[in-house]
């Protein structure tokens, strides 16, 4: 398929998704203000999601579109209604544009976080194509737009509805040393006079995006001083303010020269992102998954969404929301219930050992699951109890490596159940006391202990491995 082909394939999904959503009357609405400049408003241009990642992450959310223009605030959705969250059309550039709101919404809805007995998450997104924070100061056009934009959406929605955050991600553009400065402030000021917009008059919770670079640089202030670094410091005051990353994520690849927007990819894990921070604060129920903070140790409690550190038997999860690193440092002896691999946003999982000491990974009767990416282990692995291990198709399970191999110790029986394509790495130190039940023959298996080819050899209902 020639390159012209595929891009209009994926603006057919797109557009697919765009015109054929239409709002599903929901029995309560829990409503989420969307607001900020161009990452926001999701300008992904050349590089939008992919049409599998539109599948994959595709919910009932609605969306009510009130994206505007910078300097006047005009929307560019002159007829907005309630529909099924989806990519959107802004007439300024003729690109499909997704923001936060999708990733948000597929996160909270595979959580069932407020979406059990027909409720509905709606996202109110009235984000402006640019500009610093004196587009949100009260007399400001984009400040008016939003405020109409919420009132409208609000009475526009059929059933019971309850505001619960404004999610606002915003600061490339904050340029002056006053808006740099006042960023903060100008941030609280706003929660507040959004609030008052809503039926209550407060908004109870916030998170705060971390604005994106221009090319990994961004203004100071006289005091040197950023946008990303005052906000930052400001949420970690606040018990109310959720903070998420986003500058480990990739941008787009094409029509953008001011390297300052994320893709499509990137857009799914910055809302998967919120969706975690906002179920923080509000204390929605979530078992451990690994959340944006790349420089945290395994075994530390920040590595966690939440600080929710998986305890020994307790399952720990990547999934899309995940940081994005190329190694995972394990600094002790690490002991989970089982290890889930969920479409991370790196599409691999490398544990590493962080000292020279060789921590175990300690592996509870929940074994582990690979779904979408693969998981590489090049430490000790204990076996604590019978399991079973589960890798979807294509998918690739490594213990060691042939430079490197490692030990795999335990009394227990493993089931292996592989999808087609499925591929088993085994390079150890020494002949584990490990069982093995095995669906399938596992054809490319790679398996090596001591450095020499080994196989898997029949007895009774289980297997054990044998040096060739």
């Amino acid at each position: 398929m020639g390159v012209q082909c595929i891009k209009t394939f994926i603006h057919g999904i797109w557009m697919s998704a765009l015109l054929g959503a239409s709002a599903v009357v929901a029995q309560s609405n829990h409503v989420y203000i969307l607001t900020g400049q161009s990452n926001s408003l999701g300008a992904v241009k050349g590089t939008p999601a992919t049409a599998e990642q539109l599948e994959r992450y595709k919910s009932d959310g609605l969306l009510w579109n009130g994206n505007m223009m910078r300097n006047t605030g005009e929307r560019f959705e002159k007829s907005p209604s309630w529909s099924t969250v989806a990519p959107q059309l802004p007439d300024y550039a003729g690109s499909l544009c997704m923001g936060p709101e999708y990733g948000f919404c597929s996160m909270m809805q595979r959580h069932k976080w407020h979406t059990a007995k027909a409720d509905k998450v709606a996202v109110i997104k009235a984000s402006l194509d640019g500009g610093g924070n004196s587009c949100w100061l009260p007399d400001a056009p984009g400040y008016k737009s939003l405020s109409t934009t919420v009132k409208e959406a609000l009475a526009a929605l059929q059933g019971r509805y309850q505001v619960h955050a404004l999610l606002y991600l915003q600061g490339e553009s904050d340029r002056t040393d006053e808006e740099i400065t006042e960023a903060p402030a100008r941030f609280l000021s706003l929660l507040t006079r959004v609030g008052k917009e809503t039926k209550k008059g407060a908004i109870k919770f916030a998170v705060v995006g971390e604005c994106a670079t221009w090319n990994g640089k961004e203004s100071k202030n006289a005091a040197g001083d950023t946008t990303a670094g005052l906000l930052g410091d400001m949420t970690r005051k606040k018990k109310n303010v959720g903070w998420v990353r986003t500058r480990d994520l990739t941008k787009i690849t094409a029509g953008d020269s001011m390297g300052v927007h994320y893709d499509g990819k990137s857009q799914i894990t910055i809302g998967a992102r919120y969706a975690y921070a906002v179920a923080t604060l509000e204390k929605l129920p979530f078992s451990p998954v690994r959340n944006d903070d790349p420089k945290a140790s395994l075994d530390s409690p920040t590595a966690w969404w939440g600080g929710k550190a998986p305890q020994a038997d307790q399952v720990a999860t990547w999934d899309v929301a995940a940081a994005n690193v190329a190694e995972e440092k394990v600094v002790k002896d690490w002991s989970v219930g089982g290890i889930v691999v969920d479409d991370p946003f790196s599409g691999r999982i490398l544990l590493l050992a962080a000292n020279k000491s060789k921590p175990h990974v300690n592996i509870g009767a929940k074994g582990i699951v690979l779904k979408q990416g693969d998981l590489s282990m090049q430490l000790p692995v204990t076996i604590t109890a019978d399991q079973s291990w589960k890798l979807a198709e294509g998918r690739i399970l490594t213990i060691g490596s042939a430079e490197s191999p490692v030990s795999l110790d335990g009394d227990a029986c493993v089931s292996v159940k592989s999808e087609p394509g499925a591929v088993l790495q085994l390079h150890l130190s020494g002949l584990p006391q490990v069982r093995w039940v095995l669906s399938s023959p596992l054809p490319d298996a790679q398996i090596t202990v001591a450095g020499k080819p080994a196989k898997f050899i029949q007895q009774g209902e289980c297997y054990t491995l044998v040096a060739e």
